[in-house]
């Protein structure tokens, strides 16, 4: 358990950090175009395109195996915190297995169509030429199956009352 909780970490952490690399490339892209519009009455051209289809994809999706790890999506479990352990521990395992299940559907589709727009070598027309956006496509599958892979784990650590933070089981010390 500890071996998987050290590879679905690392894997985490590698795509949390690209998304922090990307969130910080952002930042600086969009300062750099708005001082150039401001100050020399010339915007950077394919600021928006390059935004909405490299950077925010990154950031959107490249965190999800680490949020997940962490447990900090949003919930609303005032009704399920309410109810006996027992049966918290049966929704959480069936909730579980929903979203690798869900998410699973998620990221065969997003290899479809990642496949496909690779092999058309997908662009979109932009000031001064065209963006190659094919690439990006590949973020969402490789991150959904970092979130399954992370799912799995979860489940696995809940069964047998490990410790998903620190892949430890509950009655060690990590």
């Amino acid at each position: 358990m500890k071996a998987l909780h050290r590879l679905v970490s690392r894997l985490a952490d590698a795509l949390f950090a690209l998304s922090l690399i990307a969130g910080v490339l952002m930042m600086a892209h969009v300062t750099l175009d708005v001082a150039s519009r401001t100050l020399f009455n010339h915007p950077l051209p394919g600021t928006g395109e390059i935004t909405a289809s490299y950077y925010m994809i990154a950031v959107a999706f490249l965190p999800l195996a680490w949020v997940t790890l962490r447990d900090e999506h949003v919930t609303a479990d005032i009704f399920v915190s309410a109810l006996p352990r027992a049966a918290r521990f049966v929704i959480g395992v069936l909730t579980d297995l929903l979203i690798i299940a869900y998410v699973s559907a998620f990221v065969w589709q997003t290899w479809l169509s990642a496949m496909s727009r690779t092999s058309r070598g997908e662009v979109w027309e932009i000031l001064g030429g065209f963006l190659p956006v094919w690439p990006m496509r590949w973020v969402l599958p490789v991150a959904g199956a970092a979130m399954v892979l992370t799912m799995i784990f979860r489940l696995l650590a809940r069964l047998t009352n490990t410790n998903p933070i620190t892949g430890v089981p509950a009655n060690e010390k990590a």
